[in-house]
């Protein structure tokens, strides 16, 4: 039985840092790979992704580095997380699974859509990030390790803000994808004028990855 790393996120863009943390999950040897899971729907970033889902999936393809795959699985469904393993769970039954989670979301986990049934079917590969101090009592809750990892301080807000700025990429995304992320954003972002110099996340503090699926639970 294989095991892998589920990587879930916008990757609006991929970048650097998305696969700084999947080139170091690869090398602590946890897991078989690392399979990157663009969402089409993400229920905490609603109207802020704005590259289309196709395009976002195949430029985490051609950034794939030794490890890693890119699976289409949540290119439809409801955008819950615990809907989406369900799903995996049952297509791959010979396979086990992480999903990879940041520790500032872990504070919020209780808050995600069906979360009895996230701490008991889950194995959570945890992701310390620097201000957000691993609690144990949400350690116990939940079936998880922890993986330590030197943060990397690329983030996806940072690369499409250099974008509509008309600066270079150098160091933020994969050379090879430079031009091609470029083309694909610059209309995009002109299209949004005056409103791209705003985070097209949620007014806190940026982080360089997209760890996990984060959500709010259905009332």
């Amino acid at each position: 039985m294989s095991t892998h790393a589920l990587f879930g996120g916008s990757f609006d863009p991929i970048h650097n840092g998305h696969l700084h943390i999947a080139r170091e999950i690869v090398k602590s040897g946890c897991v078989d790979s690392v399979v990157f899971l663009p969402n089409s729907r993400h229920n905490f970033k609603k109207g802020s992704v704005l590259l289309d889902f196709a395009n976002r999936f195949e430029l985490v393809k051609s950034a794939l580095g030794h490890g890693m795959e890119v699976w289409d699985d949540d290119s439809t469904g409801s955008g819950y997380t615990s809907d989406l393993l369900q799903r995996i769970y049952e297509k791959y039954p010979d396979h086990s699974f992480y999903w990879v989670i940041g520790s500032d979301n872990l504070a919020s986990l209780h808050a995600w859509h069906d979360y009895a049934w996230l701490t008991t079917f889950v194995r959570f590969l945890v992701i310390p990030r620097p201000g957000f101090p691993l609690e144990l009592d949400l350690l116990r809750k939940i079936r998880r390790k922890v993986l330590q990892i030197k943060p990397s301080p690329v983030s996806s807000t940072q690369v499409r803000e250099r974008i509509a700025e008309g600066k270079p990429l150098k160091g933020l995304v994969p050379h090879a994808l430079e031009n091609r992320i470029i083309e694909l954003y610059k209309p995009l972002l002109a299209k949004r004028g005056k409103s791209v110099a705003k985070p097209l996340a949620p007014a806190k503090k940026t982080f360089p990855w997209d760890l996990d699926h984060p959500e709010k639970k259905r009332g």
